[in-house]
């Protein structure tokens, strides 16, 4: 069973709970924090400019909404954050840079599956409790080079919206060593949210809860929302859904290592660079803006054709 891009996700999580790890799983979520529901109150790359343009033309109608929501209510939700306690220990060495990874679709991807079907091309498989279903995973091709080369110049922090025993069994299958992964963080660390509109919970990232040095800490994340707090470190990578010939971490580890020399210069910000070269806030604010405009331009048009279509 193939999803989309963010039913996958949610998919994955809801159906997760229900594997054989499932009662310490929920005993894990119960002390999730409460939810917050909300409403709707000079330098350039080609190639780095072409993955942004593919992100923004991506954007579905869920995430959207979901960054139009989130956006309206940033300055409420930044005050909440103030003084949170953090989710990682004090940093050893001050000198490393943190890179935080964001884990389904962009290291790997996960499918929730029937047993029936062949389980061949799995990196990873977790059998339900039940017996008639599981999830299955393929890890993103040079996934276990890109964590090797990148264990030896930043601390490495991934970090996922899954449940604690999807995340620990995942992390068997991409650091069974424990040498390449630093810290590993779970939803229980993300901020959860509830829409108004759709009812669905989403997860955010704040990375200042992290207790790192925000001018040398990057989110790489398929999914613009989960970085909201955070748009000027985030380093954006196009979803990974299982295609053998998927470059992507081959592009983002060419990426970093041109900036290697400003990342270990304590005098330079790397979200001053992030932000000329990509302007996520403004070009995601124009396409929400855009999103907006054609929704309302739809509710006009069913609006009128019922006017011309209800008995006088």
């Amino acid at each position: 069973m193939v999803l989309t891009r963010y039913q996958a996700q949610r998919k994955s999580n809801s159906q997760f709970t229900k594997s054989a790890h499932a009662s310490s799983c929920e005993a894990k979520l119960v002390s999730d924090p409460p939810l917050l529901n909300i409403s709707r109150g000079q330098t350039t790359d080609d190639e780095a400019t072409i993955k942004i343009d593919n992100l923004l033309d991506q954007l579905d109608d869920f995430e959207c909404s979901t960054l139009d929501a989130l956006m309206a209510r940033w300055p409420s939700m930044y005050a909440r954050l103030k003084g949170m306690r953090h989710h990682l220990p004090p940093q050893k060495d001050d000198n490393r840079p943190t890179l935080v990874l964001d884990l389904d679709e962009t290291l790997l991807y996960t499918t929730y599956r029937d047993t029936d079907t062949t389980q061949t091309d799995a990196d990873y498989v977790m059998f339900a409790k039940d017996g008639r279903s599981c999830l299955a995973g393929i890890l993103r091709p040079g996934v276990t080079q890109f964590l090797t080369w990148a264990s030896s110049i930043f601390e490495v922090v991934v970090w996922t919206a899954g449940a604690d025993d999807y995340a620990h069994m995942v992390r068997e299958c991409l650091d069974p060593e424990r040498k390449l992964i630093t810290h590993m963080l779970t939803r229980r660390s993300c901020i959860r949210m509830r829409s108004a509109a759709s009812e669905d919970v989403i997860y955010i990232k704040d990375l200042c809860a992290l207790g790192r040095d925000l001018s040398k800490t990057f989110l790489v994340d398929n999914t613009p929302h989960a970085a909201t707090l955070n748009l000027s470190n985030l380093i954006p990578i196009e979803a990974y859904l299982g295609s053998s010939s998927d470059n992507e971490l081959e592009g983002l580890r060419r990426f970093l290592e041109s900036k290697l020399v400003r990342l270990t210069d304590r005098k330079k910000d790397m979200r001053i660079i992030l932000h000329r070269q990509f302007n996520l806030k403004r070009r995601l604010r124009e396409r929400v803006d855009c999103w907006k405009s054609a929704q309302q331009q739809q509710q006009q048009q069913r609006a009128a054709q019922r006017s011309r279509t209800s008995p006088t």
